[in-house]
């Protein structure tokens, strides 16, 4: 764990709080929540807690939309020796008391219009009885007006993130919190270019967040999931601002008036989904001769789902950034990473450079070949896995060299030069007359299609094939494309089982919170009648 000042997330915040008491930690529009703010809010809340029974080693529910008390209500959590439990404020009663009764949570922190719905989940759940709501001001008096927690030495804890569910039920995936703070901290220090080290934190905060090396972050994703999660956490670790939206919806005008007002420099992301909103924000204001408002950013991360090459250069016609695509899941680790500047964006398009100490296994868990499909890897904590699943676990984590590693299923060949193609989650492999087709591949072709603003690939059954290739796509603003000339356009590239049998062009592809593509609801689509075939 070198270069890792402290176990836990908790003490090393209230360190950043006595080193830099008036330096910005959180923003949400017109409200700014300085480190000492930050670190007394946690405080109180703490008390709270405490004062309702809540103790070092449970577990305890958030179920807010991204706002400044989330993050509190996190670090509040840590302070108490707790663990906190990602609850995604989507969900309906039974969907979350699955998750809280999965946890053995206490209780949870909620948003004012989510308590009828946590109320109602937790009923259910033995021993869940605390429940703190978060009004449109932010917490109550009897948060506020608690007596601040006193602080204490801390160690490492378990760190619990339960997965988005995509492929079922939401999974508690089980690690360290140490190795969750040594990762981040260690990435964001190597972003701002601070070598690890003893005097690393105080390096970092002797940069300003707006000067030419500086950092703010603006995490556009829900922080309920590891994406805006990891991104908000990584930029407190060295003390650099974090700016979230300060309404509920992600549009690009929202993102624009965001960077712009904080003058956010790294902006992170969930794939096209959100990239496109920026982008739609970025063409109006050119086309109106307007300044852009961008100036301050650097760069933008995505993490989740498909970046494509063509909006990748759509965004850099617009400014000279640097565009950092990761792979990265639930179960830990990054796996791998492509960068792309102005200069090098058709360098590499579409493939990735392994992460530090990520690898391509084989079938037999040997490094993959050049040329041979296998499966991405990462180190995680010694121990990682799912809650209560020895065969899940089984199956997603190894421990091979003496290395624990998670391997979730994203699949991916290794190209000559070293670089890996990725392939998609081996769970939604299309198997069609026994040829097997990766989704992401055939989405990639789809979105470089002049017309084609979005797609998702999927298979559905085939009475013939077994499963059949299938697509929902959304054209751009003014565009029109037909279900034979983008079967033709894919097969013109792919081999032609590849090509979609089913197609259906829809005003918009409907996407989840996370800017995943909402699979359940593209499935509805080609059962209709709209479906092409």
């Amino acid at each position: 764990m070198t270069g890792a000042p402290l176990g836990n997330f908790a003490s090393h915040f209230e360190r950043i709080a006595d080193l830099a008491p008036d330096r910005l930690a959180v923003a949400a529009g017109d409200r700014e929540l300085t480190w000492a703010a930050f670190d007394e809010l946690a405080d109180r809340l703490a008390g709270h807690l405490a004062g309702l029974g809540a103790r070092a080693g449970d577990r305890v529910g958030i179920a807010a939309w991204n706002r400044p008390e989330y993050l509190a209500a996190l670090y509040a959590l840590l302070k108490l020796g707790a663990t906190a439990v990602n609850v995604n404020y989507r969900y309906r009663a039974g969907e979350m008391r699955h998750v809280l009764a999965s946890a053995g949570a206490r209780g949870v922190i909620a948003d004012a219009d989510l308590v009828d719905v946590v109320r109602e989940a937790s009923a259910e759940v033995a021993g869940c009885e605390m429940v703190v709501p978060i009004g449109a001001g932010g917490f109550g008096a009897e948060v506020t007006g608690a007596d601040r927690y006193p602080r204490r030495p801390r160690g490492d804890t378990e760190w619990v993130l339960f997965t988005g569910g995509t492929t079922g039920l939401p999974k508690a995936v089980l690690g360290s919190q140490a190795e969750r703070l040594h990762s981040l901290y260690a990435a964001t220090l190597a972003t701002l270019g601070v070598e690890p080290g003893a005097q690393s934190l105080r390096r970092a905060l002797a940069i300003d967040p707006h000067g030419p090396g500086g950092m703010v972050a603006l995490p556009a994703s829900p922080l309920m999931h590891g994406t805006g999660l990891y991104s908000a956490l990584g930029a407190l670790t060295v003390g650099a601002p974090v700016a979230l939206l300060p309404t509920r919806r992600v549009t690009g005008d929202d993102l624009f008036a965001a960077i712009t007002r904080h003058r956010v420099t790294d902006l992170h992301i969930v794939g096209d989904a959100f990239a496109l909103r920026l982008l739609d924000a970025l063409d109006r204001a050119a086309a109106a001769g307007e300044p852009l408002g961008v100036e301050s950013l650097r760069r933008i991360r995505g993490i989740g789902a498909i970046w494509s090459p063509t909006v990748k250069r759509r965004l850099l016609a617009h400014a000279d950034l640097e565009l950092v695509d990761a792979i990265a899941a639930s179960e830990g680790g990054v796996y791998a990473i492509s960068s792309v500047t102005r200069a090098t964006v058709d360098d590499h398009a579409g493939t990735f450079a392994l992460a530090p100490g990520a690898r391509l296994l084989d079938e037999h868990d040997r490094d993959a070949p050049p040329g041979r499909v296998g499966w991405l890897a990462a180190p995680v904590a010694p121990g990682a896995g799912y809650q209560d699943d020895p065969e899940r676990t089984a199956a997603a984590f190894r421990d091979l060299d003496g290395v624990r590693y998670s391997i979730p299923g994203d699949m991916a060949v290794l190209e000559p030069d070293g670089r890996v193609r990725l392939l998609g989650r081996g769970s939604s492999v299309i198997n069609t007359g026994g040829e097997k087709v990766y989704p992401e591949e055939v989405e990639l072709v789809l979105r470089d299609h002049p017309a084609v603003r979005d797609a998702v690939v999927l298979g559905v059954p085939d009475p013939e094939w077994g499963s059949a290739v299938a697509a929902v796509v959304s054209p751009v603003d003014g565009a029109t494309v037909g279900a034979d000339e983008l079967r033709a356009f894919v097969a013109a590239r792919l081999a032609g089982y590849k090509k979609p049998r089913r197609v259906v062009v829809a005003p918009e592809v409907r996407r989840l919170a996370t800017g995943k593509a909402d699979l359940r609801w593209a499935s509805d689509q080609l059962a209709g009648p709209n479906a092409s075939r």
